[in-house]
């Protein structure tokens, strides 16, 4: 437990591609957090001639990493680049750009995180949405219905390849200190340490890598546990022009994507499958604290490709 829980401060990690709801959710994190003096922003912001961060530029609580969006090298490298802003908080927030916010929420996910019964907790699920409605006010579709709650996930392996995909589960939690061996990266809430003994790899270029960071998080003794109660919302992408938002891929070419979604597979067979030679993952490897193999029991997959 961090013995400075009262006046700790949270690192809340926002890696953004050209989306118009970044203001939007910085300002959600900062009007509907207890103590907005608490926190501190890391921000890779991939970013159009038509954005603008100009009101938090000078703020002392915002770090900024601004790249033009077509320099973009995936998730994984705009994580990772998030991550080089890491000074040290005591807690740390992993959230998208598009993302809502449940009043005193700071000060409720340290109480969720302190009260497991862990060393090494970790709190994640995937985000349940929201949206606006006509007056442009934030509107909790799933509140009261069937599926309210806290979403379990799901996984599956997709062969040849050896994709993992992560969704959300119709299930929903039941039982206290309830684990998931499942990291989405809508929402993950820990210790700030995490971004050290588990930090992303920048190769890892799509969603694909959370199948990466999930196994890695275990095998380095962290207890994932989902939320007691949801303090984050994912933006409805029905929200976006079209129902589209804008996508790395869109600036590079297809030989680009071929040869890094190449490398990717080529690392999650290392990591997952023991098909590569573990040395190409470098420092972004498994943990020795449990083994791939008591991950993917606990997923409920067969590591075989």
């Amino acid at each position: 437990m961090t013995d400075n829980a009262d006046t700790a401060k949270i690192f809340v990690s926002i890696a953004s591609y050209r989306d118009q709801f970044l203001p939007f959710t910085i300002e959600a994190a900062l009007s509907q957090a207890s103590h907005p003096e608490r926190l501190t922003f890391g921000i890779c912001w991939q970013a159009d001639e038509s954005e603008n961060l100009d009101k938090w530029l000078e703020d002392p609580r915002f770090r900024i990493r601004k790249y033009p969006y077509q320099s973009s090298l995936g998730y994984g490298w705009s994580r990772t680049e998030v991550q080089k802003l890491y000074a040290g908080e005591e807690y740390h927030l992993l959230v998208d750009s598009h993302t809502w916010f449940a009043e005193g929420w700071d000060v409720n996910l340290i109480q969720q995180l302190e009260s497991k019964p862990s060393e090494k907790p970790l709190l994640t699920t995937s985000s349940p949405p929201f949206t606006f409605d006509d007056q442009g006010k934030v509107v909790i579709p799933w509140a009261g219905t069937d599926y309210d709650g806290v979403p379990l996930m799901r996984c599956e392996l997709i062969p040849p390849v050896g994709w993992i995909d992560i969704q959300m589960s119709e299930k929903r939690k039941t039982e206290p200190h309830q684990k998931t061996a499942l990291v989405c990266c809508n929402f993950v809430f820990t210790h700030g340490r995490w971004i050290r003994e588990v930090p992303e790899d920048p190769a890892m270029i799509n969603a694909g890598h959370e199948s990466a960071l999930s196994a890695r998080t275990y095998t380095h003794g962290y207890d994932i546990y989902l939320p007691d109660e949801i303090q984050i919302w994912h933006l409805d992408y029905n929200n976006y022009p079209g129902g589209n938002r804008h996508k790395v891929w869109e600036s590079k070419t297809d030989a680009w994507q071929d040869d890094n979604t190449r490398e990717m597979v080529r690392r999650l067979h290392a990591l997952l499958f023991g098909k590569e030679d573990p040395k190409i993952l470098g420092r972004y490897t498994l943990g020795t604290e449990r083994t791939v193999d008591d991950w993917a029991r606990e997923a409920g997959l067969r590591l075989v490709i």
